[in-house]
């Protein structure tokens, strides 16, 4: 038995045949593609080239190879077929849930990912790898025979995928190294003799958080900042940095009209802040954290490396093992991605870093700041505009009282928001008093700002802590408050608090004027804006997500109108805004609440997407109060129709139905308290929506509730109304 066994066993030559194709369908999703795509999308993220972060893969991707390939040249016959077959498979899978099932698991800005929330994708995706798995194990005689081309045939698909998006974006590949070596280069650490704009951005530096940090030693402030003027009024444009950047080097915001990526090219090639001064013969240096500032005119540039410090091939590697970390993330099943993500200290790269505090963007742009204050000089001839945008007032938080690591990244909060704000600001302010040994503060422009506030949720007047909806408006309101202080040239004294209501969008015409650069700019100059005067200013919220980056349009927009103090809940009135599509958008007959494409028609009030075990349709919690969407009605009347279901009360739920701020109606949920009843019953509810000539294209439809419940103490939502479908149909005439 054992020689003919041996007789009909696969000779090697067969066997590497039979292992290659899927070796290399699984490192090519790993190595190549999966890595290309995330550039893709996130090219300004990196500081070095595609071609490098590939480069360092090629020996990894050799290894892998030979090991997939031997392990299957050296089973016998029957393990061979079952382990090819099943390797077929795991890389089939790997390119499935790193391109199509992409759960929306949040932003990876440094606040932490909740595991817990939609534990069902978990066992959606465990369910499908296992079944996978299992079929390419059990039916492995059937499975063997497609895999040599099965494998090529995708990898040759995502060859042609590769190739057609190389010819539509030719920036993938063009090459960008902004690593500048371990030593700060010269030009980024001289500032001219003569004079310099010096304009610094501190990442998500809440407005609020600065005034709590300078009440604790106001007189240490007032003297350590003098000539600058802090606008604690200050409103921003946007809750994060991409859109941001673009207002405050152009005064003009995005209005979700046209292609992210087309408004962002116009604005840096056009009338921005920075070309008017580089076109008014000042030299212009970018130290930045994200790459897309290169667009913009400038005479040089230095992307600020994480972790820093390190050589050429030390950072490589480190940018490797960030691409790395974030292929597996996406090519992994859920119930994996924590493990992955390893609570924001990531697989590989604490694999790699003996101390994960080093990669930090704390660590990285403070030891910059060091950096510079221990080598800058005053010897440049010509004016110098100095762009310093640093990351290390943003989350993820790493450091204690002590601006010391303890050995974990701490909670989003305002306390460690202060502490890590305090130990920025105070380095920042020795780097001024270094600009005042150097003899070049006094002459000096010096903006120190935020792009945008953290979110963080803010004491507002006249808010009501029990409304849902006014606690959703005060941490929006943080991510609205962006830090501001202005020092103009050969400005003195203590330390003055503007109550001016400034916006960001006022920076370019602020500077323009102070500095005699003629540019064309909207808004005002923040020293010429009445402290007692109550200005109209506006502000547009989005919910970030992964796919925006690669997106043309967010799939919707929010903007306030602010009229009065920001820190009064009273000034803030939200309005309907175009979204990626126009009107046309949000023009249907029916909602299918929990789906992908309802997110658009959700104003305020809702929870995230839930699927219900037991009967499956998708739904969505309405919460508080009042929950509200957007819809384009027609002129004359239509019949509004929901299908809702409400959690068990001691009385009937009261819905009060507002289109446009006027009541229409009302509906009655019934409930039960007796034990037999069961109370989660769907209930369909019809209401007539009148004509009316003068709706305007998109209205707002409320529902406000009569009551709500928070079910747990795992889940402290306050829990009102759950909400399956709406649908909208021709109302007939009654007089007809």
């Amino acid at each position: 038995m054992g020689k003919q066994e041996k007789s009909v066993d696969l000779t090697m030559r067969e066997k590497a045949i039979g292992a290659w194709p899927p070796a290399i369908l699984i490192v090519f999703n790993l190595f190549f593609y999966a890595p290309f795509n995330i550039y893709k999308g996130n090219i300004g993220e990196f500081g070095i080239s595609l071609s490098s972060i590939l480069g360092s893969f090629l020996i990894p991707s050799a290894l892998l190879t030979i090991f997939l390939t031997g392990v299957g040249m050296v089973l016998r016959k029957e393990a061979h077929f079952r382990y090819v077959s099943t390797a077929f498979v795991l890389g089939v899978l790997i390119w499935l849930q790193g391109n199509i099932l992409l759960w929306k698991y949040g932003l990876l800005d440094g606040q932490g990912i909740d595991w817990t929330r939609g534990l069902w994708r978990g066992w959606v995706d465990g369910a499908l790898w296992l079944a996978l798995l299992s079929l390419g194990c059990l039916l492995y005689d059937k499975m063997y025979r497609v895999v040599w081309r099965g494998s090529i045939a995708l990898i040759s698909l995502q060859v042609i995928f590769v190739f057609l998006s190389s010819f539509q974006n030719t920036e993938i590949w063009k090459g960008k190294e902004v690593f500048s070596g371990a030593s700060l280069p010269e030009k980024i650490r001289e500032f001219s003799s003569r004079q310099n704009i010096i304009h610094i951005i501190l990442d998500g530096f809440q407005s609020n958080v600065f005034q709590e940090i300078i009440n604790d030693d106001l007189l240490h402030y007032q003297k350590s900042l003098e000539g600058f003027t802090f606008f604690k009024e200050t409103t921003g444009s946007f809750p994060t940095t991409r859109m941001s950047i673009p207002a405050i080097l152009s005064g003009k915001n995005y209005k979700n009209d046209i292609s992210m990526s087309d408004f962002i090219k116009a604005v840096y090639e056009g009338d921005t802040i920075t070309n008017a001064a580089y076109e008014n013969g000042y030299e212009v240096d970018f130290i930045i954290a994200i790459g897309s500032l290169m667009r913009l005119q400038h005479s040089n540039l230095y992307m600020i490396p994480v972790p820093y410090n390190v050589n050429k091939k030390e950072y490589v590697q480190a940018n490797s093992a960030l691409m790395l970390d974030l292929v597996l993330l996406r090519a992994a099943p859920y119930l994996l991605k924590r493990y992955i993500y390893n609570n924001q200290l990531w697989f590989v790269q604490q694999l790699l870093e003996e101390n994960e505090f080093e990669k930090t963007f704390f660590a990285a742009h403070t030891g910059f700041v060091e950096d510079l204050i221990g080598n800058l000089s005053a010897n440049r001839e010509k004016l110098v505009y100095k762009f310093i945008h640093l990351q290390a007032t943003h989350p993820p938080f790493v450091v204690n009282g002590d601006c010391k690591y303890p050995g974990k990244v701490v909670a989003t909060n305002m306390e460690n928001a202060k502490k890590q704000g305090k130990c920025c600001l105070d380095q920042i302010i020795r780097f001024l008093d270094k600009l005042k040994n150097a003899g070049i503060y006094d002459s000096s422009l010096i903006i120190l700002q935020a792009d945008h506030g953290l979110g963080l949720s803010v004491e507002l007047a006249n808010m009501d802590k029990s409304r849902y909806e006014d606690r959703i408006l005060s941490a929006r309101v943080g991510s609205a408050l962006p830090l501001l202080l202005v020092k103009p040239p050969h400005r003195k004294g203590a330390l003055k608090i503007s109550q001016a209501q400034v916006m960001l969008t006022d920076i370019p015409v602020t500077i323009s004027s102070l500095m005699n650069l003629n540019g064309d700019f909207t808004g005002r100059s923040v020293f010429e804006v009445d402290p007692t005067i109550s200005r109209e200013r506006r502000y547009h919220h989005y919910e970030w997500r992964h796919e925006h980056w690669q997106a043309d349009f967010f799939s919707h927009m929010d903007e306030y109108i602010i009229k009065g103090s920001v820190f009064d809940k009273d000034s803030w009135r939200s309005r309907v805004t175009s979204d990626s599509h126009g009107e046309s958008s949000y023009l249907t007959n029916s909602i299918d609440f929990g789906t992908r494409q309802a997110s658009r028609f959700l104003r305020s009030g809702w929870s995230h997407k839930e699927t219900e075990p037991e009967e499956g349709p998708t739904y969505s919690w309405a919460l508080g109060d009042s929950a509200s969407i957007f819809l384009s009605l027609p002129k004359g009347r239509v019949n509004f129709s929901a299908k809702v279901k409400t959690p068990k009360f001691h009385k009937p739920q009261q819905i009060t139905i507002r289109v446009d701020g006027n009541v229409i109606g009302s509906w009655e949920l019934s409930t039960s308290s007796r034990r037999w009843e069961r109370p989660w019953k769907w209930e369909n509810r019809n209401i007539v929506i009148g004509a009316d000539k003068d709706r305007p294209k998109v209205s707002v439809v409320e529902f406000l509730f009569s009551q709500h419940r928070k079910p747990d103490d795992k889940d402290n939502r306050p829990l009102a109304v759950l909400f399956g479908s709406v649908t909208l149909s021709k109302a007939i005439n009654a007089n007809q």
